[in-house]
């Protein structure tokens, strides 16, 4: 028997292995691996996170790749096994090939398969970029072969009836949650930022009268009221803006003034007054918090059918989007 060609297929069914747990484990590391921390690498200047996302960014390419690959590690394992059972039983006929092939099926799958497929699920993106330059070398390798595949693919494209639809440019709520998830997994988002983001989901929708202040419950003062009283009201009720009732209109609070102003401007000086802006009733918590944080402004007065029902504190939105649980829940601050 000659140990030569018997030494070059155990080295061959080495390689076809080694390969066959290369491209494997990397078509699981790709869909398993966070492109939210990918990106944010990337743009921090790390050259292999570029890489991976370009791949991210062409994924006909990189499945390309990853099946030529393939295939030709199940070739090489293939080739190997037979030359070594035709070395070593020369007059068997097929029979001990078959065999073979049936013994060492179990030891790809485990080793060629499994284990790499479990590995880059665990740590996708240490194994994508410890070994993205044996993938670089095989894409640049396989070339020829994966460019005909994709242009033929993306000529395939050209008739599904999927192509026309529009893109989908804003996330969905299972989708954002996901990538919020991802982000807290990856260390780039605080338990207090993920309280935000439920906050934000619970209030968005919901409509701003769920926290208005009623007209009837308005604690407010009017124009003619004196600095000294206006500031008392405001340190028993622990406000920074005291609204102000409308000229002409006992019914209407439609501006208010900070207590910082009064406080702080010399007894001659009437301090600033400032405008509520006005917030529709079916306006959504999250709309009208948007409206006021545009504006600067402390208060919205919110008005339905022309008429004023009652106004809304910035404060109590925010703290609405920063709850976790139903707004409904809160504590509302009084006025």
């Amino acid at each position: 028997m000659n140990w030569l060609p018997l030494l070059g297929a155990v080295v061959l069914f080495a390689i076809g292995l080694r390969l066959s747990a290369l491209f494997s484990g990397s078509e699981t590391g790709f869909y398993r691996v966070s492109f939210l921390r990918l990106n944010i690498d990337a743009n921090d200047g790390d050259p292999i996170a570029k890489r991976l996302c370009w791949f991210a960014q062409n994924p006909s390419y990189f499945v390309a790749t990853t099946l030529i690959g393939n295939n030709l590690a199940n070739d090489l394992t293939t080739i190997a096994i037979s030359i070594g059972i035709a070395e070593v039983f020369q007059q068997s006929g097929g029979s001990a090939e078959i065999v073979a092939t049936i013994l060492f099926t179990p030891i790809i799958f485990i080793f060629g398969e499994l284990v790499p497929k479990n590995l880059y699920y665990r740590a996708p993106s240490m194994l994508l970029k410890r070994y993205h330059r044996w993938f670089d070398f095989f894409y640049y390798a396989f070339w020829l072969i994966s460019t005909p595949l994709v242009a033929i693919t993306r000529h395939l494209e050209r008739f599904s009836p999927d192509r026309n639809k529009p893109a989908q440019l804003v996330l969905g709520r299972q989708r954002l949650v996901k990538v919020l998830e991802e982000g807290h997994l990856e260390g780039l988002l605080s338990n207090s930022q993920k309280q935000l983001v439920r906050g934000m989901f619970n209030t968005a929708a919901q409509s701003v009268k769920k926290l208005m202040i009623p007209q009837n419950q308005i604690t407010g003062v009017t124009r003619s009221t004196d600095a000294a009283e206006i500031i008392q009201l405001a340190q028993r009720n622990q406000l920074s803006a005291i609204p102000i009732r409308a000229r002409g209109n006992s019914t209407e609070w439609t501006s208010y003034l900070k207590l910082v102003d009064l406080i702080t401007s010399p007894a001659p000086i009437i301090p600033a007054v400032y405008n509520m802006p006005r917030l529709q009733a079916d306006f959504s918590m999250l709309e009208s918090l948007y409206i006021l944080r545009n504006s600067s402004s402390a208060y919205g007065a919110i008005f339905e059918n022309d008429k004023q029902v009652g106004i809304v504190s910035q404060l109590d939105l925010v703290k609405a989007l920063c709850a976790s649980d139903s707004p409904l829940m809160m504590t509302r601050a009084t006025i």
